[in-house]
């Protein structure tokens, strides 16, 4: 596989990839009967911390082995679709949010 930099394609990538972690965090809690202000409440802090984890502000680490994830897309057969750096889907989290829950 080759990396291949395309940073706008990436950031598209990106918001759409923490939009849908956010959808299925809100599906999941919906089935669980959170509802209302509640629901769009616990469902951002959980795709923030996710979106931290995967954007590796998080600071992963077990026993004491070190991991820095480094979020790629597909972009064809073999290639790997990146923006050069890590990823910042977090950035995304709040204003998704207000989008999924139509604010």
């Amino acid at each position: 596989m080759e990396l291949k930099l395309d940073a706008d394609k990436f950031d598209e990538h990106q918001a759409i990839f923490i939009g849908e972690i956010i959808e299925q965090i809100k599906g999941k809690l919906e089935e669980a009967g959170l509802t209302g202000e509640k629901l769009k409440e616990v469902t951002g802090n959980i795709a923030f911390s996710i979106a931290c984890t995967i954007d590796d502000t998080a600071g992963i680490e077990f026993d004491g082995i070190e991991v820095n994830p480094y979020l790629t897309f597909l972009a064809g057969e073999n290639e790997l679709m990146h923006c050069g750096g890590n990823s910042f889907t977090h950035e995304y989290v709040f204003g998704i949010l207000d989008e999924v829950f139509g604010e």
